[in-house]
């Protein structure tokens, strides 16, 4: 084995090179990763039913009925039933009339100014134009006839998919709308934690070391992590989303923290050669992926009977992750 790892480890690396390329074609090219509505904005509706669910034939209705934009569509079957998740970007009219709301809002000191704006608000939305006495008035009228308009197309949607779908009445439905304001923001907020929180991690492990090529093994080592996660995520259309993100985090810090525990114990103990050591730290950490990819497998299955979206998102990602762990443990070793 020290020959193995003495030897011949220049001609092994490239196979975690290739991989690695193959990752990066997968998450940025095709099929490519794609921002859920957190990160972009726009309105989710997840249907739970026991009538079995077509994909073709739900964005058929919903064309020939809507004019959504950016519509996205998947289905999920198991056991216990059926579901769906619908995707679209925010209606036109809801967009402009959110924005002149804000103009409304910013200019209540001035009632005349902000009555209009209000009016205008409630004439867009097929209301007619009221006298107010005061701008506040007129602007909780506004907010009430934008409430409602939302509400009215909601339960209109569901009305059209339950009757077109022949769904009956064990269907259910959750509504879920972020606004493009709050979904850029939260897409700046985890690009900079990302990034600080890789700078101090990468500080960190450079401190402990103090060796050039252990701690760029080490970061090497988590970078291919996350992107087996998101090669992951794009192969089973799992958009990147606020709940999404804790799963590349725990990665992350899986993988960290494995790779320290491995380095350590190939760099300080004495016994052994060093491909000997090679090989006792790889078995360990096959060990701890092979058992973590177990109880991952338990997770993915139960969540996928149950139809509970978020865990069997997490548990994805973490499933590819630790598979490019357990692939990244040999080149580590190697190296």
């Amino acid at each position: 084995m020290d020959d193995y790892f003495g030897k011949n480890y220049k001609k092994y690396i490239i196979i975690p090179a290739i991989i690695a390329a193959i990752l990066l074609f997968l998450v940025f090219v095709a099929p490519g990763v794609s921002s859920g509505i957190d990160l972009t904005g726009g309105n989710v509706i997840i249907l739970r039913t026991t009538t079995e669910l077509n994909q073709d034939q739900i964005e058929s209705v919903l064309r020939e009925n809507f004019d959504l934009e950016e519509m996205k569509v998947s289905t999920i079957a198991s056991p216990t039933g059926f579901g769906a998740w619908i995707e679209y970007s925010k209606d036109p009219m809801v967009s402009q009339t959110e924005e002149i709301l804000i103009q409304a809002e910013k200019s209540l000191d001035e009632d005349e100014k902000s009555i209009a704006f209000s009016n205008e608000i409630i004439v867009l939305l097929g209301g007619d134009a009221q006298e107010f006495s005061n701008s506040k008035l007129a602007l909780l009228g506004a907010q009430d006839a934008l409430a409602a308009y939302k509400e009215e197309f909601s339960a209109t949607l569901q009305t059209v998919l339950s009757e077109k779908l022949n769904l009956g009445d064990d269907v259910e439905f959750q509504k879920k709308e972020i606004s493009q304001t709050l979904g850029a923001a939260s897409f700046e907020g985890m690009v900079f934690i990302a990034i600080i929180g890789f700078i101090l991690i990468a500080f960190v492990i450079f401190i402990a070391f103090r060796q050039v090529v252990p701690s760029g093994a080490i970061i090497a080592a988590m970078v291919f992590d996350i992107l087996a996660g998101l090669a992951g995520m794009a192969l089973l259309n799992i958009p990147l989303s606020l709940t999404t993100m804790p799963a590349l985090l725990l990665l992350i810090g899986y993988s960290v923290d494995t790779d320290i525990m491995l380095t350590s114990r190939l760099l300080k103990e004495r016994s052994g050669t060093p491909g000997e050591r090679a090989t006792v730290s790889m078995k360990t950490g096959l060990t701890m992926t092979g058992t973590t990819l177990a109880a991952l497998l338990a997770m993915i299955i139960v969540s996928y009977f149950y139809q509970i979206e978020v865990i069997y998102h997490i548990s994805a990602i973490l499933l590819f992750g630790l598979i490019g762990e357990s692939k990244e443990t040999n080149e580590h070793n190697m190296k």
